[in-house]
């Protein structure tokens, strides 16, 4: 008799259970390795901490920026790699950046025109 393989989901589900046992994690981290998790990945593939680091070194350089500011910056500085086929944020773009002169976004005042 043939013996019943575990589903996928399951398998994932144990993996995870047994990676936070083994391990402490920070509330945000618990929740991005869910979210990897429940995407179909391994708890023991690293690459969703690899991902929230970089996040998180990225909101560092940007700390003190307006949200506008950090729009311009993501838009200008994220590219698309087409060996893996995924967008990263290019640090040599970002390094092009002067960040002490950035635009301020301010909104224009507005005008009271003669009717």
């Amino acid at each position: 008799m043939k013996k019943k393989s575990k589903s996928k989901y399951r398998i994932r589900k144990n993996e995870l259970r047994k990676f936070l046992k083994e391990n402490k994690l920070t509330k945000k981290e618990k929740e991005r390795l869910h979210w990897w998790v429940d995407a179909g990945n391994s708890a023991f593939d690293l690459q969703w901490l690899f991902g929230l680091r970089e996040e998180e070194a990225i909101d560092e350089l940007l700390s003190g920026l307006t949200d506008k500011q950090k729009d311009y910056v993501y838009s200008y500085c994220m590219n698309w790699n087409p060996f893996i086929d995924e967008p990263y944020f290019d640090y040599e773009r970002f390094e092009e950046l002067d960040l002490e002169n950035l635009p301020t976004f301010e909104e224009e005042p507005e005008i009271d025109l003669p009717v």
